[in-house]
Formats: structure tokens, C-alpha cells, sequence
């Protein structure tokens, strides 16, 4: 075996490698300390639940546990004698001897994750490390089966803590997250940057007041100074008129529900994930004036509370919700894109369909699926739809007006949607 560990970085900026190097190199020291006092080499994540559990199964409430001052030991009593019994069954006599007379450290190193997690908590010495907050917050918002979620709350993490080291949130600096916007701004968007500073921030608050971690309550993730942000975003292109021709005279492929979301997102501005969790019943066709009622749903979410809306059918967008609807065989207008557990969306994989169609029909420079929502925008412009009326399309009205969703409104609607076909 070699004397020495080698690992690729992946990187050709010098100063990014050299970074990443020293956390590499803590990370390795940790391993190997962690495995000379007895433990794993990587800590397991603790789970809070199951310390409660544990204290629960002594009659202890979390309150209890929790504790201080006259009586509040006696309390925990026999959660501190089994721990003790599971510390002389592990120890041999000498160890124990040690270990009772004060002449060794406590052996943390004999009782499992949630014996030490139920004991932190009990001596009000609970705290999380930063990489174990994503499990935990995405657990109590109900978010840990979103595999969106749970990949973008675990990826912020995990760059944050490759940079600057895996601490509790109060033990980093203002260095240090200016050290992460630092590197992080040389292979990323500043955009992106934020993002995954704001969603770290979210974690630490959540999680350390759910858990009333006093100690990580006060931290400096906070007004982040990010040089720059935002002029590095990149436009994005709108489908030229030729471009908006071709996709109405698209000829049909075999995979029906990419052709019609496609010809929806034309007429309509929508995003693919709304498309992604449209349902039969979402769609009127026997109204005056068809349309769809977009609203959260069971499989799919919403981006914000404005992005519920009804939105007109005309042109393509009617044409390929008819399709749908005749071609349903369930619940779903888009099965295909829908989990098999029925709680959630593909939109990522509809997304990357979509844009593959679109690049055989356009050409390698054709715009994004994104880019059917600015196009919408630019073709109301044209034809010189108010704003209000714009914005309420879209799904980005923060206030709707009186007439909201009434028959007129969707006939003033669909009457500046069908002036830009």
C-alpha cells in the first residue's frame, strides 16, 4: 500500500485547488482521528427523532431532558444508569475502573449516535454540524423524498463545507463565507451563489430554532456581499417569428405529450413544470372560452402564490390540450413526466425532452423551453396588452383585479393571446 492518499481535485485554477486541498487534508486528519478514538471515519448523520425516541423510552419529554436546575437530574436518572450499562458492558473491568474514578475521558466511543445525540441534548450540549442540517430540514418541512429538494439543499451544503470546513453555524466567520463567494464565484454564477448561500441560511434558521439550538441561533449568514451579482446572467433569447412558424408546423413524433407540451408552452407562456402536473380536470373545453386552472396540486407544486392563475386556450395550446384529453388514460395529462409514487413531477427530464426536440427542429442554436415564457411576454407587448393583463397570464401578477378569472376576463385574454398567433 502507498504511504500517501491521493485524491483529484478537479481543478486547473491554482488558488480553487489550493482550497480545496487544505479542507481535503482536515477532512482525511478528521477521518483518521475519528478512527483512533474507536468511531467511524465519517460521522453518521444523528437523527433527532430518534434521540427523543431514546429519552422517550426513560419517560423523559424533550422538555425534561432538556432541564436544569434543582431536581431536573433526578428526572434523568435512568436514562444516565443506561448509558452507564452499556458503557460496563462494552468496557473491560480496567477501562470502566478508569473511566468511574475520573482518570479517563467519558467513552463516547461505546455508546452509538442517538445514546450520544440523546446525551448531548440531556446535558444541553446538542448541536449539528453544518452537513447535518439538509437531512433535518428537509425531513420536518416534508420535503426528503423531493429528489429536486433534496439534491439543491445537499449540494449547497456540501460546497460550503468542502470550502470552509464542516462546523456548527455560530463557529464560522464572516471570512469565511466571503472565502466561499470567492471560490465558488470562479466556476459558478453569481446568481447561483446567492442561491445556495440563502438556502444554507434557511437551514441554519429553521433547524437551530425547531431544535432550539440557542448557541448557532446568532450567526453571520446574513447580507451577503456578492461583487457583481447578477451581470454575469445570461439573457435569454426569444424565438423569432420564423422559429414560432416553424414549432405550428411541426411535424408529429411518436411521443405525443412532448409535441403538445411543446405547442402548449407556445400559446400559453407556461413553465414545464406547470405543464409537467396539469390534470384532466384542470382543463375547461366547454366554457365560452376554453382554459386551464393552474393551482398546487398533490403532484406538483407552484414557484410562488402568484403562479396560480387560469390561463386561455388558443391556437396550439387548444389544440394540444384536446389531444391530451382524448389520449388520457388516467388522471394525468402528462403521465409520462409524473413518479411512479404520484407526488411528484419530472419536469427536469420533460425540460431536457423538450429542448432535444426543439434543437432537431431549429437547429443547435434554437432557445430553451424557458424561453416560450419571454417570447409570450414580448408578443403581448406587440400587440399592446397592459401589463396587468401580462403579468396575470404569466403567473407574475401580485395583485389580480376585480374580474379576475370571470367569463370577460378570459375573453379580454384569450382576445390578446389570439392576436399574437
Amino acid at each position: 500500500p502507498k504511504p500517501f492518499i491521493e485524491i483529484s481535485l478537479k481543478q486547473n485554477d491554482k488558488s480553487v485547488a489550493a482550497a480545496l486541498y487544505q479542507e481535503k487534508h482536515r477532512l482525511v486528519e478528521e477521518q483518521f482521528k475519528r478512527l483512533r478514538q474507536g468511531l467511524t471515519k465519517n460521522q453518521v448523520l444523528t437523527d433527532y427523532q430518534a434521540a427523543l425516541k431514546l429519552l422517550a423510552s426513560h419517560e423523559l419529554t424533550e422538555t425534561e431532558a432538556k432541564a436544569k436546575g434543582e431536581g431536573s437530574e433526578d428526572v434523568k436518572e435512568a436514562f444516565f444508569e443506561s448509558l452507564d450499562d452499556t458503557i460496563r458492558t462494552k468496557a473491560s473491568d480496567k477501562e470502566y475502573a478508569a473511566y468511574r474514578l475520573a482518570e479517563s475521558p467519558f467513552p463516547y466511543h461505546l455508546l452509538d449516535d442517538n445514546q450520544r445525540a440523546a446525551l448531548a441534548i440531556a446535558k444541553g450540549e446538542f448541536r449539528l454540524k453544518a452537513s447535518q442540517y439538509p437531512a433535518e430540514y428537509l425531513r420536518r418541512k416534508g420535503k426528503e423524498k423531493n429528489r429536486r429538494n433534496v439534491n439543491e439543499a445537499n449540494n449547497a451544503m456540501n460546497s460550503f463545507v468542502v470550502c470552509c470546513g464542516d462546523r456548527p453555524p455560530a463557529e464560522y466567520s464572516r471570512s469565511d463565507i466571503n472565502k466561499f463567494i470567492d471560490v465558488s464565484v470562479k466556476t459558478k454564477k453569481t446568481a447561483t451563489v446567492h442561491r445556495q448561500l440563502k438556502s444554507i441560511t434557511a437551514m441554519f434558521n429553521f433547524i437551530s430554532l425547531e431544535l432550539d439550538i440557542k448557541p448557532d441561533r446568532v450567526h453571520c449568514f446574513q447580507k451577503f456581499n456578492i461583487p457583481g451579482l447578477g451581470d454575469d446572467a445570461e439573457s435569454r433569447v426569444d424565438f423569432s417569428h420564423e422559429q414560432i412558424l416553424a414549432i405550428r408546423k411541426m411535424p408529429p413524433t411518436k411521443t405525443l405529450e412532448i409535441d403538445c407540451m411543446i405547442h402548449l408552452m407556445l400559446d400559453t407562456g407556461m413553465r414545464v413544470k406547470e405543464c409537467c402536473g396539469l390534470l384532466v380536470g384542470d382543463a375547461d373545453l366547454k366554457a365560452n372560452t376554453p382554459h386551464l386552472v393552474l393551482y398546487k396540486n398533490n403532484i406538483r407544486g407552484l414557484k410562488n402564490k402568484n403562479s396560480q392563475r387560469v390561463v386561455p386556450l388558443i391556437g396550439s395550446s387548444l389544440l394540444a390540450i384536446k389531444k391530451l384529453v382524448e389520449a388520457a388514460s388516467n388522471d394525468y395529462l402528462f403521465p409520462r413526466y409524473v413518479n411512479d409514487s404520484g407526488d411528484d413531477v419530472k419536469n427536469t427530464g420533460a425540460s431536457g425532452a423538450c429542448n432535444k426536440r426543439m434543437k432537431a427542429l431549429l437547429g443547435p442554436s434554437s432557445p430553451t423551453s424557458h424561453s416560450f415564457r419571454h417570447t409570450m411576454q414580448t408578443r403581448l407587448r406587440n400587440v399592446e396588452c397592459p401589463k396587468d393583463k401580462r403579468n396575470e397570464i404569466s403567473g407574475w401578477a401580485k395583485d389580480v383585479s376585480d374580474k379576475y378569472g370571470t367569463p370577460s376576463d378570459l375573453k379580454l385574454k384569450a382576445k390578446y393571446l389570439s392576436a399574437t398567433l
